[in-house]
């Protein structure tokens, strides 16, 4: 398995520029070495350009044509450098050729316009012009040129700078990416430095990095939010881990205590079937805590996303006020449903309708359970901007407010002698709020003049 090179982000940031500047630099060259190239061809050019048009005024005057003629070696003097060439044709006579170097003549025809070629297509050596004049009746071709030498070497030496100059380029906007970097990256250095400094005994420390970089800044402010939660669940699961541990506890004493009693002495067989179905009523207790449990682990894990289904909100509630008013009675409480006129119209709930009738169910349940009697338990439903609310009125009941952001966590207790739980083992709002989660939607309570109100808001998209 081949092992993955890691490096610092710092080191990445100057390579990463070091490479994009090496490719702008060399294409840079590339241009600034195109353009020198055609700069000294031009430069050339217009002294071969030149020099034609000298010797075609001094040639047009017939007593300097027969001079130059009879002496050859008079121009060669004037031209003065080993590297010029000069050749002289009438028709397909040469009469004047000063070519010091020997160099290799292409052919070249006679045309009245300046040409201007090289005297080889393969690593040429000479630049030539060559132009047709008409003196005195004849038809001349003249000839110039001038070796490539001068220009290749100025062009080497041009190369070798530029290439020195890109090379010192690109090594300092690599060095200056990397101090800049290591400038920049600071605050994430100090980042790490404070993330390895938490364990356990620390969880609820905090960052407080500033830096000028909004990014930084913005990954700061969501590691805070990260270590906010994290703090928040391994809170909420200590206290999960105590509750649940009294929760199970009770019970099993309870089990342990009666059973051991009854060892204790001599039984009668009605002490003995006392005795089971109060152990009964304790494994239907646990039986009902692990299996609120299980429903709140099914929930958490979206395995009831896909079972929606249009909820026909007034059947449903009236199904639940039918159910739940025998166990009403017998406390002389009654239901008010409050439906809003001209609801059902504008929404429609899409939802998993059990789960939801379960979350209205613990909701009416736990209203009967702590509702004061001869009270009434209102339900009701109502638009809320584009949500949808369902409240439900626990009557003459106040909560203190401390308590309220907690009420629907796991085997939450206002009272402290943690009495039995219920049916739900504890659970009830805690599955409700499951309910919600998975429907994303919220869960909320108040309180008001005539009691405790728990609100079920539905989102717009499963409205």
């Amino acid at each position: 398995m081949k092992r993955r090179i890691r490096l610092r982000l710092s080191h990445l940031l100057a390579l990463t520029f070091g490479m994009i500047s090496c490719v702008v630099f060399i294409g840079i060259g590339l241009l600034s070495d195109r353009n020198m190239q055609t700069m000294i061809q031009t430069q050339q050019d217009q002294a071969l350009t030149a020099r034609i048009e000298r010797i075609e005024v001094f040639l047009k005057d017939s007593d300097s044509l027969e001079l130059l003629i009879q002496h050859p070696r008079l121009y060669e003097n004037m031209l003065g450098q080993q590297d010029n060439l000069l050749i002289l044709r009438r028709n397909d006579q040469v009469i004047i050729e000063i070519n010091p170097l020997n160099i290799q003549m292409p052919k070249l025809s006679f045309q009245p316009e300046l040409k201007f070629q090289n005297n080889q297509t393969d690593q040429p050596s000479t630049r030539l012009a060559s132009k047709q004049l008409n003196i005195q009746g004849q038809r001349y071709q003249l000839i110039a040129g001038k070796q490539l030498l001068e220009g290749q070497q100025t062009l080497t030496q041009y190369r070798q700078k530029l290439i020195g100059y890109s090379i010192f380029g690109v090594l300092l906007s690599t060095l200056t990416a990397w101090l800049a970097g290591h400038y920049l990256l600071r605050s994430i250095r100090q980042l790490i430095d404070a993330s390895t400094q938490i364990d356990l005994n620390q969880h609820s420390s905090r960052f407080d990095i500033q830096s000028v970089s909004k990014e930084v800044n913005e990954l700061t402010y969501a590691m805070n939010t990260m270590l906010t939660r994290i703090d928040s669940s391994y809170q909420q699961m200590a206290r999960f881990s105590a509750d649940i541990a009294h929760e199970l506890r009770t019970p099993l004493n309870n089990l342990v205590g009666q059973t051991q009693i009854v060892l204790s002495h001599f039984r009668t067989q009605q002490d003995l079937e006392n005795l089971l179905y109060s152990h009964l009523e304790e494994y239907e207790r646990l039986n009902q805590m692990i299996e609120s449990m299980l429903l709140i682990a099914h929930l958490e894990h979206g395995e009831y996303v896909q079972d929606q289904q249009y909820i026909q909100l007034k059947p449903m509630l009236d199904e639940l006020i039918e159910y739940f008013s025998f166990l009403a009675e017998e406390k002389q409480m009654g239901f008010k449903l409050d439906l809003e006129h001209g609801l059902e119209q504008r929404f429609s709930l899409q939802g998993h309708p059990i789960l939801v009738e379960r979350a209205v169910a613990n909701l009416i349940s736990n209203a009967i359970d702590y509702g004061h009697e001869n009270s009434d338990i209102r339900i009701q439903v109502k638009a809320q901007l584009s949500k949808l609310m369902i409240s439900v009125l626990t009557p003459q009941v106040r909560i203190e407010e401390v308590h309220l952001p907690h009420l629907f966590d796991r085997f939450y207790q206002i009272e402290t002698s943690r009495h039995a739980s219920g049916k739900s083992g504890g659970l009830g709002l805690a599955i409700v709020k499951s309910i919600m989660q998975l429907h994303q939607g919220e869960v909320g309570v108040e309180n008001t003049p005539d009691g405790v109100v728990f609100h079920l808001i539905f989102p717009p998209s499963f409205c």
